[in-house]
C-alpha cells in the first residue's frame, strides 16, 4: 500500500510562533502556581504571628495581673522582713543562754551529804573571742576572776561560779572538788581556803569554771538538713 507524500504548507514562522505560545502558556502556568504558593506560605505565616501576638497579649495581661498583685502584697513582704530582722536580733541576744538549772544541780549534786552550801554565786563572761582569728580561742575569764589550780595552764572557761561553805571535814571539800572536776559542765575547780572551827567544823570559799556546755542552744538558728 502506497503512502501519500505529506506536505507542510505552513511556513517556519508559524511553527516559531506555536512553540512560543507554548511557552507562554507553560511560564504562566507556573507563574500562578508559584503565587498560589506564595499566597499561601504568607497566609500561613499571617495566622501563625496573629497566634503570637494573641499569646503576647494573653501573657502581658498576666504579667499586669501578678504585678499588681505584688504590689499588694508589699506591705506583707515588709513586714516579713522586719520579723526576720526581729528573729535575728533575738538570736544574737539570746545566744549565750545558760542552763543555770543545771549548774545549780551540778553543784548541788556534787555537794556530800556532810557539806552545806552558804553561798552560791554565777558569774557569766560570754563566749571566748580570741584576739587574733588565726589564733587558739583565749581564756574567756581571766586568772584572778576564777582562779584555778594551776595559773599557768588555764582552760577555756565562760564563766566563774564562787562558791562558800562548810564541811564535816576536809576529806568531803576533797570529795567536792573531784567530783564537780568529773561533771562536764564545770571546769578547774578551786579550794582557795579552808579553815577548821572549834568542832572541826570545816569552812570552805573557792570557785569552778563553767564550760561551753552551760550555753543551752535554745535560740540559735536551725541549721539547714544536712549539715551537722
Amino acid at each position: 500500500m502506497s503512502t501519500l507524500p505529506r506536505v507542510n504548507l505552513l511556513p517556519e514562522s508559524a511553527f516559531e510562533r506555536m512553540a512560543a505560545r507554548r511557552l507562554r502558556r507553560g511560564f504562566v502556568a507556573a507563574g500562578v502556581v508559584l503565587m498560589m504558593l506564595v499566597g499561601g506560605a504568607w497566609a500561613y505565616q499571617h495566622v501563625r504571628v496573629a497566634e503570637a501576638d494573641k499569646l503576647v497579649a494573653i501573657e502581658a495581661a498576666k504579667t499586669s495581673r501578678l504585678t499588681s498583685q505584688t504590689q499588694r502584697l508589699q506591705p506583707v513582704r515588709v513586714y516579713v522582713d522586719g520579723v526576720a530582722v526581729q528573729v535575728l536580733t533575738v538570736q544574737t541576744a539570746m545566744a549565750d543562754d545558760v542552763f543555770l538549772s543545771e549548774v545549780l544541780e551540778g553543784i548541788q549534786d556534787a555537794t556530800p551529804v556532810g557539806a552545806e552550801l552558804a553561798t552560791v554565786a554565777i558569774t557569766m563572761t560570754g563566749r571566748p573571742v580570741p584576739a587574733d582569728p588565726a589564733a587558739p580561742a583565749a581564756v574567756a575569764v581571766p586568772a584572778s576572776a576564777c582562779p584555778g589550780p594551776d595559773p599557768f595552764n588555764t582552760r577555756v572557761v565562760v564563766g566563774c561560779v564562787t562558791l562558800a561553805g562548810t564541811a564535816a571535814s576536809r576529806a568531803e571539800v576533797g570529795e567536792m572538788v573531784v567530783s564537780l572536776g568529773k561533771a562536764g559542765l564545770f571546769v578547774e575547780p578551786f579550794i582557795s581556803t579552808t579553815t577548821t572551827g572549834e568542832s572541826d567544823e570545816v569552812s570552805f570559799s573557792g570557785s569552778v569554771g563553767l564550760s561551753e556546755k552551760v550555753f543551752s542552744g535554745r535560740y540559735a538558728p536551725e541549721k539547714p538538713a544536712g549539715e551537722s
